[in-house]
């Protein structure tokens, strides 16, 4: 039997890959640092832990890790947000496969900055400068400028005129500045074991709560991005979830605008093929035209959506007929969450990765 565990339990393709992996070969334990995740309640899972915040105890959340895996005899790490980069730090200390690239090249990918500057030769990716050196400022609506640790395009900047006092002079290191390319936003989820390409989908993220976080998923076809990754993956001869933002222009040229060496919600699209995937040796590429949504969240962002017929065809990534307490006892994790964001007085969208963040002044 293989005995998978999987961190990052808040997340919508947490769930769906304890869902993939559930079977009668296969258990499925769960951890994350919040108590009251959407995963936690899925009968896919069998136990459950609650770990240390891998942002303020480090130390702790190794531990916890390495305890799971020698009382649950785990095969199988499958870390799914953003923790994922603690881990590849401490990966070594981890007795089974652990779904992870190495330190350095996680950070290379993760750091805005260092993602154009070290993976430029092999994936085209828009001019981007550290606004330390960024002197175009009378032009700045050709630009984006946003963080170099940053997620769910929080703070980024789009076609505003900025002048070079907006941001506070002690933080301009922190931040980057990109060239601004127009036209369609599409996302890829890919899968990798030693540089072999393992699934891959890509997807139009039609609607969004907030400026960066994909609630609908459209599939796409694009046969050129498809063949960058695959040669990307190899090159770097990658383990784990490879994930990539890009922008494909009105002359069809893609632009990789960022990468996320983690999972994201194209893992959706693959449903239930994910654990084939981890596990045998299959490759899954989606080509079909099945939708996912977030449909809770649609409901609460765009409730007008549900006038589209595609809207309410979709399959919610949440709800599942033999599976439906994640569904009806999500709402105990938004109220997790709206407390973590008043306690800490922050948005509700920090509150959901604060404790998980990587962002260079931890470890």
């Amino acid at each position: 039997m293989q005995k998978i565990l999987i961190t990052g339990a808040r997340a919508p393709i947490a769930l769906e890959l304890a869902r993939s992996f559930s079977s009668p070969r296969n258990e499925v334990i769960m951890a994350d640092s919040l108590r009251f995740t959407i995963s936690r309640w899925s009968n896919s899972v069998s136990k459950y832990y609650v770990l240390p915040a891998p942002r303020y105890n480090i130390d702790d959340f190794i531990i916890a890790i390495q305890e799971i895996i020698q009382t649950e005899q785990i095969t199988h790490f499958i870390p799914t947000c953003e923790e994922a980069i603690y881990v590849a730090f401490h990966k070594e200390k981890f007795d089974c496969k652990v779904w992870t690239c190495e330190s350095q090249l996680i950070i290379d990918l993760h750091n805005k900055y260092r993602f154009h500057q070290i993976m430029n030769p092999y994936l085209p990716i828009p001019k981007t400068v550290l606004v330390n050196n960024f002197l175009d400022w009378k032009n700045s609506k050709e630009y984006v400028f946003k963080r170099i640790y940053s997620r769910f395009a929080t703070n980024t900047i789009i076609g505003k005129a900025v002048s070079k006092d907006y941001l506070k002079k002690d933080d301009r290191v922190n931040w980057i500045a990109q060239d601004y390319i127009k036209g369609k936003e599409i996302c890829i989820y890919s899968l990798w074991n030693d540089g072999i390409l393992k699934a891959y989908s890509a997807y139009h993220p039609l609607y969004q709560a907030g400026k960066g976080s994909g609630i609908f998923f459209q599939p796409i076809k694009n046969n050129r991005v498809l063949e960058l990754v695959k040669n990307f993956g190899k090159q770097i001869n990658y383990t784990g979830q490879l994930c990539f933002d890009v922008i494909i222009d009105k002359e069809e040229n893609p632009y990789f605008i960022e990468c996320n060496p983690r999972g994201t919600s194209g893992a959706h699209l693959i449903n239930e093929d994910l654990a084939a995937c981890f596990l045998e040796n299959k490759q899954v590429i989606i080509n079909n035209k099945n939708t996912f949504s977030i449909k809770y969240v649609l409901a609460i962002f765009h409730p007008f959506a549900f006038f589209k017929k595609q809207v309410r065809q979709s399959k919610d990534v949440i709800y599942q007929r033999a599976d439906k307490k994640p569904f009806f006892l999500q709402i105990i994790s938004v109220f997790e969450m709206l407390y973590i964001k008043f306690t800490k007085n922050i948005t509700l969208l920090q509150a959901t990765t604060d404790d998980i963040e990587w962002n260079d002044d931890e470890n």
